[in-house]
C-alpha cells in the first residue's frame, strides 16, 4: 500500500512540475534559436552605397575606378516588387523588378534599367541579381552581379561584382 501511495504521489508531483516548467523550444531547421532574434522586413525604401570592386575590359566600373561609392534608393514595395533609382549618373534610367524572401532575413532580388548616351539615344541596358541580408532593422548588406546588355539585347559583360549596403529611409 505504501508503494502504491508513493507511485501516485509521485506521478502527481511530475505532472505538477510538467505544467508549470515552461517547455523548452527547440529550433527547427532554418528557424533561429535565440529568444532576441527577429525575422526582420525588407519592405520600405533604403539609401544604399553600391561599391564596384572589378574594373576591367569585361566588368568596367563607373567612372573607370574601383570602389567608389555610389549612391541609389531601393524600394521594396509589400506586393514584391522592386524600385531602383540610381544617385550615380544621368544616363540611367530608373530601374524594375521584384524581390522575395529565401530565408530567415535573407532576400533576393532582381531588376532592369536602361542605359542612355549622352545624346539620349539608348545604349543598352542593365539586369542585376541581388542576394541580400538584413544585418538589422534598419540595415543590410548585399552581394549583387549585373550583366551588361548592349542596345541590341546583346549581352557584353556577364556577372560582374557589386558590394552593396543598406540603411533604411523611413
Amino acid at each position: 500500500m505504501m508503494g502504491t501511495t508513493l507511485k501516485a504521489i509521485f506521478g502527481l508531483t511530475l505532472a505538477v512540475i510538467l505544467m508549470v516548467t515552461p517547455v523548452a523550444r527547440v529550433p527547427v531547421f532554418g528557424q533561429h534559436d535565440s529568444d532576441d532574434a527577429k525575422d526582420l522586413k525588407l519592405q520600405g525604401t533604403w539609401n544604399v552605397t553600391l561599391r564596384f570592386p572589378v574594373c576591367n575590359v569585361f566588368c568596367t566600373c563607373p567612372g573607370g575606378v574601383p570602389n567608389i561609392p555610389i549612391p541609389a534608393l531601393n524600394t521594396y514595395l509589400k506586393d514584391s516588387t522592386l524600385l531602383f533609382a540610381s544617385g550615380g549618373s544621368l544616363l540611367a534610367g530608373p530601374g524594375h523588378g521584384s524581390w522575395k524572401r529565401i530565408g530567415y532575413n535573407n532576400f533576393k532580388a532582381s531588376f532592369k534599367f536602361f542605359l542612355f548616351n549622352a545624346d539620349g539615344s539608348r545604349r543598352g541596358s542593365e539586369e542585376i541579381t541581388k542576394a541580400i541580408r538584413l544585418t538589422g532593422p534598419d540595415a543590410f548588406e548585399a552581394v549583387s552581379s549585373f550583366d551588361l546588355f548592349d542596345a541590341a539585347g546583346n549581352i557584353t559583360a556577364h556577372g560582374c561584382p557589386i558590394n552593396e549596403t543598406g540603411t533604411r529611409f523611413e
